[in-house]
């Protein structure tokens, strides 16, 4: 029997790795995509947007609510915990505690959808119960191996695979068009400063009138008020419509703005900036000029430090010109861009055989911790946005969801 894997997502961003994961397992797997009923569900445009490029039919997705999540609909040898920290606890703590202790027949792994150097503690706790945590870098594996090795009891396998939606074997191979479309890709968490933000659609509205005939593309990974996979205070569509009604920026303006894959956008002729996006590495890896912003800082604080060394840094100034860095070799064998082997996906063949075979046990220290788990996880899972929104403002907690 093929081995069964099923993926659980619940947002845009975790959907996109879940369906890209599975697409890259193949067909020698039996897949499943299940999504739960959060409040940052994605739209149904962006659980379209998840699945192009895949041999995955979006009308296949599972539709979950948490409560059944130790469901028969979930049973498979390997659950990939595609999610955010809160519903990745919650899920592990469910099947743990449903499972027997000796032989146990569920594996479970869990990744982070993009960039996760450097490494944080609050990521790994809750993705610490696992059997393994898949890195996408040497430079991530190294960094999670230190927070694994300073922690006692139960730590999760740290395997090293590779982003899933990058199809370069290693190198990418340099694109030799003339740039006829700029995409801009919004982070949401950064900058948190508004009017850096404003600084930011300028001078993309002045990039394209000092490049006439150059499509500058704005591409959102969701409209204002849109679910996504973080909390965004100040979305760059509503920004840019209040410099149009103050004049900031002309009527006439040469910026569009999109959703939707970027792989509709990023194609041969076009280059990509950012402060920090992993659409920076898709990017990349398709060969095209790619630049990641300085003006701000290149920081843990911008979520960009993992970019320092890569030759891609640059400015507001730079972006007018189209003044566009090259690549760094050393450091793309580093951070995502190394060859991949059949090593991994024949560990996570062994995984699944011990599973069906029951052989998997959980340690008792880590069952009485997940019981001691923080009420707060399963709040974050439940509660309608709005609410989520306004107490995690009081509390001071919510900035970051990993």
């Amino acid at each position: 029997m093929r081995p069964q894997i099923i993926a659980v997502a619940d947002s845009d961003s975790y959907l996109k790795l879940a369906t890209t994961f599975l697409h890259r397992l193949g067909p020698s797997w039996d897949r499943r995509v299940a999504l739960v009923r959060t409040p940052i569900m994605p739209t149904e445009e962006q659980i379209d947007a998840a699945f192009a490029g895949t041999d995955l039919a979006p009308d296949q997705l599972l539709r979950l609510p948490l409560n059944q999540l130790v469901s028969p609909a979930v049973q498979c040898d390997i659950v990939f915990a595609a999610a955010t920290g809160p519903v990745v606890s919650e899920l592990y703590s469910r099947i743990l505690r449903h499972e027997p202790q000796q032989g146990r027949g569920t594996a479970l792994i869990s990744a982070l959808p993009g960039v996760a150097y450097p490494a944080t503690q609050r990521g790994w706790n809750y993705r610490r119960p696992g059997d393994a945590f898949i890195c996408h870098s040497h430079a991530e594996a190294r960094d999670f191996s230190f927070l694994s090795e300073s922690a006692k009891g139960h730590q999760p396998t740290i395997m090293v695979g590779k982003l899933p939606f990058l199809s370069s074997p290693g190198f990418p191979a340099e694109s030799q068009a003339a740039i006829k479309r700029l995409v801009f890709a919004p982070q949401a968490k950064v900058p948190c400063v508004r009017e850096e933000r404003e600084r930011i659609l300028m001078a993309l509205e002045r990039c394209a009138r000092l490049n006439p005939g150059l499509d500058v593309v704005v591409k959102l990974r969701a409209r204002a008020g849109e679910p996504q996979t973080h909390l965004e205070q100040f979305p760059y569509d509503e920004i840019f419509q209040e410099l149009k009604s103050s004049g900031r920026i002309s009527g006439s303006t040469h910026l569009r703005f999109t959703t939707g894959s970027m792989a509709e956008v990023l194609n041969s002729g076009s280059a990509l900036v950012t402060v920090s996006s992993t659409a920076a590495l898709e990017s990349i890896d398709r060969g095209l000029p790619t630049m990641i912003l300085r003006d701000f800082g290149v920081s843990e604080e911008m979520i960009n430090i993992v970019f320092h060394g890569s030759g891609l840094l640059g400015t507001l100034d730079d972006l007018q010109v189209l003044n566009f860095g090259t690549p760094n070799k050393p450091w793309l064998r580093e951070n995502y861009f190394h060859r991949m082997t059949p090593a991994f996906s024949q560990s996570l063949q062994v995984l699944a055989e011990r599973a069906r075979s029951a052989q998997l046990s959980t340690a008792p220290e880590l069952l009485s911790e997940l019981r001691r788990r923080p009420l707060r996880h399963s709040i974050r899972t439940a509660l309608p946005q709005p609410v989520l929104r306004t107490l995690l403002k009081i509390r001071g907690i919510g900035r970051k969801v990993t």
